[in-house]
């Protein structure tokens, strides 16, 4: 069984969690008028990536390609547009929960090149660490170098090195007298703390829930949560009802040389239960997003440029239901092409709560 350093990138959404209406956001109309900020009582907007046979991104489609179903029923698209240029926000959620140097190297390093791909000057981006605790690095700001300053921060609370071991030893089995080894070449630790969906509700609440546009959360973490006040499905709860996609970066990384690693500093990685790589899967395409394996730490920037190019080539459309019965209940949405060989990521439903009044 695979052990995996588990690096979520999430910019979570998922149908079991109630939520509110989605009705804000920027859109162009059918007619190809302006773009307009819309926050209607039963205007639901979607944000969706589209990709071929070949899994680029197609990105140049016209609406005419596009059809919209709500519980298997078409629905009218009111709004379409391609939004390279609309408004970004985007968070960065950094596991620090050690002291590995090579570890916060390859975050910092990766994270900093990704802020300074994805945020433009009309963008907003801002970086958090958890670990024991859940902190600011840096609130939201256009200003990319000094996101790169504030994400090189966390190297120096790294104090011991690993270097590469091409010769992996198998891991040993749990439970037993010994923890098994786990992809740094340390032992398991059973009480690691990670915040993570701690993290998830604290971010979104402070610095995404007031904001207009799209938004987008990115989880880098070592480790399923541990010993958060919040649970999951508070912190699932917390990102559907402020629409943000969620993208989950499962690395597989190969074992460190033991010898070469503070025996004080452990590594409790993600291994496959409830909270798994297919439940982030499902969580993730449930938003829009994907799940995407890594192989290696060393591959963590290019597989972030691909997150990056994605959430610069989205799509959104809109539409008002033709069911105007407001009675909470789950809705699906599914999104189709007229032409095979796409696949579209969207959203999958809503909840249909009327708790938005119309503004123009």
């Amino acid at each position: 069984m695979r052990r995996a350093i588990g690096v979520s990138l999430l910019v979570m959404a998922f149908s079991t969690i109630n939520i509110g209406l989605s009705a804000t956001g920027f859109a162009q109309d059918a007619a190809g008028q302006n773009n307009v900020i819309e926050k209607s009582v039963d205007l639901v907007s979607v944000y969706f990536t589209v990709r071929d046979n070949k899994k680029q991104l197609a990105s140049q489609l016209d609406q005419g390609e596009f059809r919209v179903l709500e519980d298997g029923k078409t629905q009218a698209i009111r709004f379409f547009a391609h939004h390279s240029d609309v408004v970004l926000n985007v968070g960065v959620l950094l596991d620090t929960g050690t002291n590995m140097a090579w570890i916060l190297n390859e975050e910092a390093t990766a994270t900093s090149l990704f802020m300074k791909h994805v945020v433009r000057p009309t963008d907003l981006g801002f970086v958090m660490s958890y670990h024991a605790r859940v902190e600011t690095l840096q609130v939201p700001t256009s200003d990319t170098t000094l996101l790169q300053e504030k994400v090189d921060e966390i190297r120096s609370s790294g104090t011991a090195v690993g270097v590469p071991d091409q010769t992996p030893s198998p891991p040993r089995p749990f439970p037993g007298s010994t923890p098994p080894i786990g992809p740094t070449g340390q032992p398991y630790n059973k009480h690691r703390e990670a915040h993570l969906y701690d993290a998830i509700r604290v971010s979104t609440l402070r610095y995404l829930e007031q904001e207009v546009g799209r938004k987008a959360v990115v989880i880098v973490a070592m480790s399923g949560d541990s010993k958060s006040e919040s649970s999951l499905e508070d912190a699932l709860e917390v990102l559907l009802e402020n629409d943000v996609i969620a993208y989950v970066l499962q690395i597989y990384d190969p074992p460190r040389e033991a010898s070469h690693v503070d025996h004080c500093d452990v590594i409790h990685t993600y291994q496959r239960d409830e909270h798994g790589e297919e439940v982030l899967k499902k969580l993730a395409e449930a938003t829009g997003g994907r799940m995407l394996e890594v192989r290696g730490m060393d591959k963590l920037t290019i597989t972030l440029d691909e997150i990056s190019d994605e959430l610069h080539h989205q799509y959104s459309l809109g539409y008002y239901p033709e069911n105007q019965n407001w009675d909470g209940k789950f809705r699906q949405i599914q999104i189709v092409t007229q032409e095979h060989g796409y696949k579209v990521y969207a959203r999958k439903g809503y909840y249909a709560h009327s708790k938005y009044q119309a503004t123009r």
